[in-house]
């Protein structure tokens, strides 16, 4: 082999451990930028929750009813404030909400027929305000989650409770919120800056009250017969037994469907976890902040998303220094075939989003030939940290050659 083909197996190999350590590396810093949350579905929800109680249990007079409905807005306002301020268009709508429920008032509308809207219509349809979306955030949910072919059911199988049917009730919710207060807790308290007893009071008082409109949600009608509807899609694709090739695409679209379904119901057990981190940033202190962000609330895949990454950096930097070489490359063959498999390009399965069109043969698996290809080579002796392993290996060999004939006669 001569040293141009020497060269360009380095390069080869430096190449692919790049790719590797980048893609580790961004994967992990993409977990340390301070969640943006600004959806603010629940601190609506209570305030409207409290306007309507109000105007219902109090018997207000008329210009108590105007009062009341000005502080409603402006509470409202305050909240958006602190995290996304409201355009003038949607202060608009909101002010106009509130003069029409002063206008019933005015009119002699009394109690619950003056809160003929819920929170959900000032959320939606009043602020406009779109489900919270996560950013740049590293998850390997929607991977697993978009996996097909014959090994769809291993894959989709690493992440408990994959369906979200588990965690769609109340119990679970609970469970969920009380988790996230100790894991706050923790987060202060393993930083050295522990909260007070009076600040651990009001994260609780935050919580249990964040966990109280998330019950409602949760037990609202809209809510149980959209997830009763869910169960129903969820059983009947479990059920079906689609051979065709054309019946195999509409399975593969229903399911889809099913996981953007799941992925809007779970939005509202989620974000709560997301809200109680907002109230934390108001009850921490200068000090207390600097411990850097809040761990994200977890899902089911964070272990599989802690493994990508570690081995992406790992078997990235092994690559780059030419260390222990032939394992690396090994190591970076087989996540690549586990990539491939995940969804491959054959005939009759879905194609992933990714830029290309392929068939049978993606880049995943030319990279994983080429990392094969490297793993057959010496290109860690030629040029990486290999070369003195394998010259201490040959001094220890010429100054012991008795413990290398032991050793191989051991092996």
């Amino acid at each position: 082999m001569n040293k141009w083909s020497r060269s360009m197996l380095v390069a080869l190999r430096i190449a692919i451990g790049w790719h590797f350590l980048y893609e580790g590396i961004y994967k992990i810093d993409s977990d340390r930028g301070t969640a943006q949350y600004a959806a603010a579905r629940y601190p609506v929800q209570a305030a409207t929750g409290r306007l309507h109680n109000d105007l219902l249990t109090k018997n207000l007079a008329l210009p108590a009813v105007s009062a009341r409905v000005d502080a409603w807005n402006d509470e409202i306002v305050k909240v958006f404030k602190a995290r996304l301020p409201l355009s003038e268009d949607q202060k608009a709508r909101l002010t106009d909400l509130g003069d029409k429920i002063k206008l019933a008032a005015a009119e002699g509308v009394q109690g619950a027929d003056l809160m003929q809207f819920d929170w959900t219509l000032v959320h939606e349809e009043v602020l406009k305000l779109a489900t919270e979306q996560e950013g740049e955030r590293f998850s390997s949910l929607p991977f697993l989650q978009a996996s097909a072919g014959p090994f769809r059911s291993l894959f989709r199988g690493l992440v408990p409770d994959m369906d979200g049917l588990e965690r769609l009730s109340e119990a679970s919710l609970k469970r969920r919120m009380d988790e996230r207060y100790t894991e706050i807790l923790d987060h202060f308290a393993d930083a050295g800056k522990p909260f007070t007893p009076d600040q651990q009071k009001r994260l609780a008082a935050a919580r249990d009250a964040v966990k109280a409109a998330a019950v409602d949600t949760v037990n609202a009608p809209w809510f149980q017969v959209r997830l009763a509807d869910y169960r129903l899609l969820r059983q009947r694709a479990a059920e079906s037994d689609l051979h065709a090739p054309f019946t195999r695409e509409r399975q593969d679209a229903d399911r889809k469907k099913l996981d953007l379904i799941a992925g809007e119901l779970l939005s509202y057990l989620n974000e709560p976890l997301s809200e109680l981190a907002v109230q934390t940033q108001t009850i921490a202190t200068v000090d207390q902040l600097g411990s850097g962000p809040l761990p994200r609330p977890g899902d089911g895949a964070a272990w599989v998303d802690r493994a990508i990454k570690t081995s992406l950096t790992v078997i990235g930097i092994l690559l780059m220094l030419g260390l222990f070489t032939p394992v690396a490359a090994c190591a970076a063959a087989l996540q690549l075939a586990v990539f491939y498999l995940a969804s491959p390009p054959w005939p009759g399965l879905p194609a992933m989003s990714v830029a290309g069109h392929y068939l049978f043969v993606d880049r995943n698996l030319i990279e994983a030939f080429a990392a094969l290809v490297i793993a057959t080579t010496a290109t860690g002796r030629w040029a990486g940290l290999d070369f003195y392993l394998a010259r201490a290996f040959r001094a220890v060999k010429t100054q012991h050659p008795e413990a290398v004939m032991v050793t191989r006669s051991l092996s």
